[in-house]
C-alpha cells in the first residue's frame, strides 16, 4: 500500500468518524438500555473514589437540549488531556439513576476536528428568537420620551452590540442559562413593568420601560457563551451591574442633548436592580421606577429558576432540597398534564381531578 493509499484511508476513518459523531443521540432522547456515540460538550469533570477506594471519573455532558451525568470507571477509556469546555466523542451504556437517564462510558476522547459546531452544543432558549426580537423591537418603539427613545435606538442600533445582546445568555446558572436568555429575561422584565407600572400612579412609564431593557446589558460583557457559559475576566473583576453602568454612561455622553438628571434617575435603576447590598446591588432602590424594576426582575428570575429545577424531575412531586432555593419544591400540576394533553371531548365530564 503507497502513501497516497494511507493518506485516502485516513481521510476516509475521520470522515467515518465525523458522520458518526453528527449523528449522536441527543440528551433529550436518551434512553436506559441503549448505547450511544457521539459528540457531547464536556462542562465538568470530577475524581471520585468508590467505597473501594478505587478512582473513577464522573463526567457532566450537555448538548443544547440538555445535560446528563456520565461515569467512566477504571476500565473504561478516556484521554486524560481532555478538559472542561472540550467537545468530546464518548461511546457509552444508558443507564437510569433516579429516574433520569446517566451515561456509562467505555470510552471518551476528544472530538475530530469539524465533527460540530461548538455552539449546537449550548443550550438555547424554547422560544421562537424571531418571536422574541418582535417584542423586544415593540418595547423599545413604545418609549415616547425623546431622550430615552434616543439612547435606545443608539444602544439596540449597534448591530455588533444587538447580535450579542439577543445571543447571549442572562446567566451562567440558576435563570436562563442558555442562548437566547438575556433577550427572553429582558422581555419578560418589560412586559411585568409595564403592567405593573400601570397599577400604580406617579409612576415615569418611559423611564421604568427603559431601565427595564436595559437592566441587564452589562451581561454581553460579563459573560462568555463560545463552547460553555462561563465568566469574563472582567466579569469577574466587574460584574454586570457596573459593566450595565459603564455602557449605559458611555452610550449617553455620545448624546449631546442629554439630559444628566434623567441619566442618573435611569443609572440608579440599573444600579440598584439587585435590590439589596447583599445580593450585589451597589445601591438600594430609592425611586419608585427602582423599585417596580428590583421586584420584576427577582420575581421572573425566581419563577424561570423555580421552574428549570422542576423541569428535572418530572416524573417526581417533589424535587430534593439541593436547588437555587435550598428546600424541597413540588411540581406543578399544569406540568404533569403538558404531554399528551388533548382538549375534553364533548361527553367529558363537566369536572374532573
Amino acid at each position: 500500500m503507497n502513501d497516497d493509499q494511507l493518506d485516502l484511508g485516513a481521510s476516509l476513518n475521520s470522515e467515518r468518524v465525523a458522520n458518526d459523531a453528527r449523528r449522536r443521540t441527543l440528551v433529550c432522547d436518551l434512553k436506559p438500555g441503549s448505547a450511544v456515540s457521539g459528540v457531547y460538550l464536556l462542562s465538568s469533570k470530577e475524581t471520585r473514589q468508590t467505597k473501594a477506594g478505587k478512582p473513577f471519573f464522573k463526567l457532566r455532558l450537555g448538548d443544547r437540549t440538555g445535560t446528563v451525568d456520565c461515569t467512566v470507571w477504571e476500565t473504561a477509556a478516556m484521554d486524560s488531556a481532555i478538559k472542561v469546555g472540550d467537545l468530546v466523542l464518548v461511546a457509552a451504556r444508558v443507564s437510569e439513576y433516579q429516574n433520569r437517564p446517566q451515561l456509562e462510558a467505555s470510552k471518551i476522547s476528544a472530538a475530530p476536528p469539524g465533527s460540530a459546531e461548538p455552539r449546537d452544543f449550548l443550550p438555547c432558549t424554547y422560544r421562537d428568537i424571531d418571536e422574541l426580537k418582535g417584542f423586544l423591537r415593540f418595547h423599545v418603539d413604545s418609549v415616547r420620551d425623546r431622550d430615552y427613545a434616543a439612547l435606545l435606538e443608539v444602544i439596540f442600533g449597534d448591530a455588533d452590540f444587538y447580535e450579542v445582546f439577543t445571543t447571549a445568555p442572562a446567566a451562567k446558572l440558576y435563570h436562563h442559562a442558555y442562548l437566547g436568555g438575556l433577550m427572553e429575561h429582558t422581555v419578560a422584565v418589560a412586559d411585568l413593568c409595564d403592567f405593573v407600572g400601570q397599577q400604580y400612579g406617579r409612576v415615569n412609564r418611559d423611564l421604568l420601560m427603559t431601565a427595564a431593557l436595559l437592566h441587564d446589558v452589562g451581561k454581553t460583557a460579563e459573560l462568555t457563551f463560545e463552547t460553555g457559559i462561563d465568566f469574563t475576566d472582567a466579569g469577574r473583576l466587574l460584574g454586570h451591574v457596573i459593566q450595565g453602568v459603564t455602557l449605559v454612561s458611555e452610550k449617553a455622553k455620545g448624546l449631546s442633548t442629554f439630559p444628566d438628571a434623567k441619566l442618573q434617575e435611569l443609572l440608579h435603576c440599573i444600579v440598584s436592580h439587585h435590590g439589596e447590598l447583599e445580593w450585589g446591588s451597589p445601591k438600594r432602590p430609592k425611586t419608585i421606577e427602582a423599585l417596580i424594576l428590583h421586584h420584576v426582575d427577582n420575581l421572573d428570575a425566581k419563577v424561570k429558576g423555580f421552574l428549570e429545577i422542576v423541569e428535572g424531575s418530572r416524573d417526581a412531586s417533589w424535587t430534593d432540597l439541593r436547588n437555587l432555593f435550598r428546600r424541597p419544591l413540588h411540581m406543578p400540576r399544569a406540568a404533569h398534564q403538558e404531554e399528551g394533553f388533548l382538549p375534553p371531548s364533548e361527553d367529558a365530564p363537566e369536572s374532573y381531578t
